[in-house]
C-alpha cells in the first residue's frame, strides 16, 4: 500500500516540495520540474489518496495544496531517504541539512526500534510470518 501511493517519478517530489513552503500550483511546478498534465494528474492521485488537500479560495477555486496529516508523516519517510541520498551521494553533490528546532542541532533521520530503543541495522530484522501474506 506505501508503495503504491508514490510509485511514480514525480510523487515523492511533490511531497517534498510542499514539506518545503510551496503550495500553489506554480511553485509546485517550479520545484518540481514535471510536465503541467503530469503535475495536475499527481496532484488529483495525491489528493485522492489523503495525502495532500487543496486549499480552497472564498469563491471556491484552488488557492494551492497543502499536506494533511498522512502526508506530513510520508515526509518521515523522506527524511529516511535523505539519509541515505546523503550517505551515498557524489562528494560534488550539494547537501542540505535541516535543523531540529527544539535543540538547534543538525537533524540525521535514524529507524529505531519502539520497544528497545535501539538502531536497526541491515540484517536485524525477520518477517513474521503469521503476519505474512
Amino acid at each position: 500500500m506505501a508503495l503504491d501511493a508514490v510509485n511514480d517519478r514525480w510523487s515523492l517530489h511533490i511531497v517534498r516540495a510542499l514539506a518545503f513552503g510551496a503550495s500553489r500550483y506554480t511553485e509546485i511546478l517550479r520545484a518540481v520540474g514535471a510536465p503541467r498534465d503530469v503535475l495536475a494528474a499527481r496532484l488529483r492521485k495525491l489528493a485522492e489518496s489523503g495525502i495532500i488537500q487543496a486549499r480552497s479560495t472564498a469563491n471556491g477555486g484552488t488557492a494551492g495544496y497543502e499536506l494533511t496529516q498522512k502526508g506530513k508523516d510520508l515526509g518521515q519517510a523522506i527524511l529516511v531517504l535523505k539519509r541515505w541520498g546523503d550517505t551515498y551521494s557524489d562528494d560534488d553533490v550539494p547537501r542540505v541539512d535541516f535543523i531540529h528546532d527544539v535543540c538547534g542541532e543538525v537533524f540525521v533521520a535514524e529507524v529505531r526500534c519502539q520497544a528497545c530503543g535501539r538502531p536497526i541495522r541491515s540484517g536485524e530484522l525477520s518477517v513474521d510470518e503469521a503476519t505474512a501474506c
